[in-house]
This record gives C-alpha cells, structure tokens and sequence, in this order.
C-alpha cells in the first residue's frame, strides 16, 4: 500500500519511481494528496497498474504528466497512475521521455 505515503509533502518537486514494481501495490489513496508543488513524476515505461485509491492525487494542482496533461480535480483518482498518453491522460511521465 501506498496510502498517505507522500501526503503533504508541499516541497516536493519531482519523485522517481522507476525501479518499483507496481504489480504488488494495491491501494493509492492520496498517495500524493495535497503535493501541490509536485511536477513530475517519472515511472519504467512499461508501469501497468490495476489498483483502487480514492483521490490519490488531491490537490497536486502542479502535477504534469508526460505528454502534457495537467492536473484537474476532476482527475484526481488512482486513474491518472499510468504513463500520459498510454491508454489515455495520465500523470507520469516515461524515464527517458
């Protein structure tokens, strides 16, 4: 689980998660919820998830995935957990993009 685990952290910019292994996690609630200063977050180009989290990216209204999507509260859930532009919008962004 990752529930809560960067909540709040206003001074991160940029947080690396490649190398991590996505197949074990299961819950994303507000992961990076009120991370307001957060841009970029980079992932393997191969990251798949299949998860559940409520508001996992509340209030990351810096956050811009990889192909150009910005936040919106509107999408705030563990949806936006996958590579911008694979599949749809998303927020992270492909190491080596």
């Amino acid at each position: 689980e990752m529930q809560h685990t960067f909540n709040s952290c206003e001074g991160l910019t940029e947080i690396d998660l490649s190398g991590l292994d996505p197949s074990s996690l299961e819950d994303l609630a507000y992961t990076f919820g009120g991370c307001g200063s957060l841009v970029t977050i980079w992932a393997d180009a191969d990251w798949e998830l299949a998860v559940s989290g409520f508001q996992t990216f509340y209030q990351c209204a810096s956050l811009v995935g990889g192909a150009g999507t910005t936040y919106a509260s509107s999408r705030a859930g563990y949806q936006y957990m996958r590579i911008d532009g694979v599949g749809g919008a998303g927020y992270l962004t492909a190491k080596g993009s």
